[in-house]
């Protein structure tokens, strides 16, 4: 009970991006149990806030071995090789992740497919990218219509025209925490711009 209690606590703290209080908290709690994926995972999520993404890989990988069909796991892992440019990587770990999501988490499939269309742009697969986005309909209620389109205009080097397909998509969906993991994303990519400036490393 108490490590339940423990982890619910570093999990709101991590909520509340009270980043070093997490990893405080998650020190307290692996002094009960060191092995659990979920606390794993908060850790290295809290790494990946820092930047520092081999300690984040590190936890991530130890998380994978105890649960090794740990989808918020896999998808973090994920992340970390769009981050770091290992686009075939990324590439290949999404693929696997899209087809064992639930078609009840429709929001993250659609940000799945997002990220795989984005490293199918760096792969130099051009002539795929082009099917899909013009496979997406903004009849289709998802992000991923107005994202694919924007993508391919500032892969064209026309940001002007890729910024009203993004001002469209916040006109339509008004929803900020369903838009910001889409924005993250093009920003990850190097499309557009982060507020905060540079990234943080720490050791």
């Amino acid at each position: 009970q108490k490590y339940f209690t423990m982890l619910f606590k570093a999990q709101t703290l991590f909520n509340q991006k009270r980043i070093f209080e997490t990893l405080a908290q998650i020190e307290e709690v692996h002094k009960i149990y060191s092995g659990a994926p979920s606390s794993l995972n908060i850790q290295g999520a809290c790494y990946v806030e820092f930047r520092n993404f081999p300690k984040a890989k590190a936890c991530f990988n130890k998380a994978l071995k105890a649960h090794p069909d740990n989808l918020n796991v896999l998808f973090n892992l994920a992340e970390i090789d769009f981050v770091t440019q290992e686009w075939q990587e990324a590439h290949d770990l999404l693929i696997r992740l899209q087809d064992n999501f639930s078609e009840q988490d429709s929001s993250m499939v659609e940000l799945i497919k997002f990220k795989i269309f984005l490293c199918k742009i760096k792969l130099g697969q051009k002539e795929e990218t082009k099917k899909i986005a013009a496979e997406t309909s903004f009849l289709d209620d998802s992000l991923l219509h107005y994202y694919t389109h924007a993508a391919l205009e500032y892969d064209n080097d026309q940001s002007a025209k890729a910024e009203v397909w993004l001002a469209r998509a916040s006109r339509i969906f008004r929803n900020n925490q369903a838009v910001a993991p889409w924005q993250d994303t093009l920003i990850e990519f190097g499309y557009i711009k982060s507020f905060y400036g540079g990234d943080l490393e720490v050791e």
